[in-house]
């Protein structure tokens, strides 16, 4: 099957970069020690659109001159981009476009990160423990306040529905499209267990979010390709069809508003 070889391709060629990345770090005396996370970690999530996600653990005093000096990587020459994105990590993009999301760090700096699945590829002391202290302080399943979401994805629908009718469709589509999907999206996921053994990135909850939920994803993407106030009335319309029934604090006053506010019709229940 042509998507099977696509597959079995990618997962040579990311195993290979692997190798060479394990082999370069290693030649180096500061270099303690490369965790995998992601993809490299989880190997059934990997595909042909997974990137190197990693941590390289080095000695305290060259931290900082091996993220802004990226000879190490392999290849460096092929390097594209390479912004800083927080104190310890950056995004690399190669010219084949195969993207990297790294972060330099100490062990004591490695200890504190919040991290979930992972794979120590090279440990020359410490790596594991630090790892392993990252992990235990890493909060589990973040608690998710259900009225809390609730009423801010209503307000989010409600101002960006309202920014969109003012022709401020960037704003619009920012405020439905990204901040209240996120909270629909906590909301979903802590009211409605995911179908069968889904994997679900408590890190980041939208990660995957169509494994979780086939069928609500696919509607949930369509939703999100319309205009700003056509995807706001969809997604309150998707909330309430499979929501409603669920909590019992429903804010059914909230989404009266809503639809009285722009016009909207309640959707025939099936």
């Amino acid at each position: 099957m042509p998507g099977g070889t696509a597959e079995h391709d990618a997962s040579e060629l990311f195993d290979r970069f692997t190798e060479r990345l394990v082999s370069s770090v290693s030649t180096r005396d500061e270099v303690l020690g490369l965790v995998l996370l992601g993809s490299g970690a989880q190997r059934e999530r990997l595909d042909q659109w997974s990137d190197h996600d990693f941590y390289l653990v080095v000695r305290d005093e060259v931290a900082e001159q091996m993220r802004r000096d990226l000879s190490w990587l392999p290849d460096p020459e092929r390097i594209v981009l390479a912004p800083r994105e927080t104190a310890h990590g950056l995004k690399v993009v190669y010219d084949d476009a195969h993207v990297l999301e790294l972060a330099v760090a100490t062990l004591d700096e490695v200890a504190g990160f919040a991290t979930n699945h992972h794979r120590v590829v090279l440990d020359r002391g410490g790596v594991a423990d630090a790892i392993r202290r990252a992990v235990e302080q890493t909060p589990g399943p973040r608690e998710v306040d259900v009225d809390r979401a609730l009423g801010l994805f209503l307000t989010l629908l409600l101002i960006g529905a309202g920014r969109a009718r003012r022709g401020e469709l960037v704003a619009a589509g920012a405020h439905v499209r990204t901040y209240a999907v996120a909270e629909l999206i906590d909301a979903w996921t802590t009211v409605l267990p995911p179908s069968d053994d889904a994997f679900v990135d408590h890190l980041d909850r939208k990660r995957r979010f169509e494994d979780a939920y086939p069928g609500v994803g696919a509607r949930l993407d369509a939703a999100l390709a319309q205009s700003p106030e056509d995807a706001a009335r969809t997604l309150l319309d998707l909330a309430e069809e499979h929501l409603a029934g669920y909590v019992a604090t429903w804010p059914a006053a909230g989404v009266k508003a809503l639809r009285t506010r722009f016009g909207w019709p309640t959707p025939p229940r099936a």
